[in-house]
């Protein structure tokens, strides 16, 4: 059997079988590929595309010693979009993170994360979760990204790649490159010249905007953004609907940027940035207390955070 050139890995929401298309479909190295690589969902899974075998593709694991390399491997470089990605298309499902309120979606790899909001919040996997649970404990993952368990898979996988046979030359893929076309073919133009591809670029805009059309995560990745930024600059504009991830993200923003002020515990979001300006601008002053949930306060490890460690 001959040997990959490439080995493309990855974790679910990083696009890496997207990837792997674009190389064998482009490069001068492998045949011509007319098949498309997409689902109804917009994953790039599906089944008859005739690949060259030249690319190979790990998703299910990280490297090991047996594997060859050289290996691309795939960043989590935007752990908001990391997140959404991973849980509504996970198992090439399309998991409606608006109205995410139980776990009857979600696959076997993430029963650590179940166990964890059943042990955290005294829930029964049964029931139907109150949305400021889900919120809540999404925002504990970004305002504590070291233990954020997407985040250490993601750098466990990349360090990895060190340990397979032949070469162990490693190229990072950020995920962020797919965010336009004009960083997406930069990526790709470095990599053919790292690995001497011979990729075609002129094949990729079509893909590529095929991509962006099936794409409702990445559609949708900026409105947290332009909240925050609202605020930010004082500036009253009514909040788009958002998906219980992106509410959690622009929580644990507003906590991290705010001291002694926790977001609210209710099902209900914001409507509009001038209710969020007035939360924080009014928040009482015997309910301001450092945040258990932030592992440092001003530079200094947080007490409370470490205590809550230790339970």
């Amino acid at each position: 059997m001959t040997k990959p050139i490439l080995t493309v890995i990855g974790q679910c929401g990083l696009h890496h079988y997207f990837l792997r298309y674009i190389i064998d479909s482009t490069s001068g190295l492998s045949p011509d590929i007319e098949k498309l690589p997409f689902r109804s969902t917009g994953t790039s899974h599906s089944e008859g595309v005739k690949y060259s075998g030249l690319f190979e593709l790990f998703s299910e694991r990280p490297v090991d010693p047996s594997d060859h390399g050289p290996f691309v491997c795939m960043e989590g470089d935007d752990i908001l979009y990391f997140h959404r990605a991973c849980l509504s298309r996970e198992g090439d499902k399309d998991n409606d993170l608006v109205n995410y309120e139980n776990f009857a979606n979600w696959q076997e790899w993430n029963n650590h994360y179940v166990e964890k909001i059943k042990n955290d919040y005294k829930v029964n996997e049964m029931d139907l979760l109150p949305k400021f649970i889900l919120r809540d404990s999404f925002k504990q993952g970004f305002l504590d990204l070291k233990n954020n368990g997407l985040f250490k898979k993601n750098i466990e996988w990349i360090n990895s790649c060190k340990l397979g046979s032949g070469s162990t030359k490693t190229y990072l893929f950020p995920v962020t490159s797919f965010f336009s076309e004009q960083s997406f073919l930069k990526q790709l133009a470095d990599l053919s010249k790292a690995f001497d591809l011979k990729m075609d670029l002129t094949k990729v805009p079509a893909v590529y905007k095929m991509f962006c059309e099936k794409n409702k995560i990445l559609q949708t990745h900026t409105l947290p953004h332009k909240v925050l930024d609202a605020v930010r600059d004082n500036r009253y504009t009514n909040i788009p609907k958002l998906d219980v991830i992106q509410e959690a993200y622009i929580y644990a923003t507003l906590e991290r940027e705010h001291d002694f002020i926790t977001m609210p515990l209710v099902d209900k979001f914001f409507e509009n940035t001038g209710e969020i300006i007035n939360y924080i601008k009014y928040f009482p002053e015997h309910y301001k207390a450092m945040n258990p949930t932030l592992p440092t306060f001003n530079g200094i490890p947080n007490p409370y955070y470490l205590a809550k460690l230790k339970k």
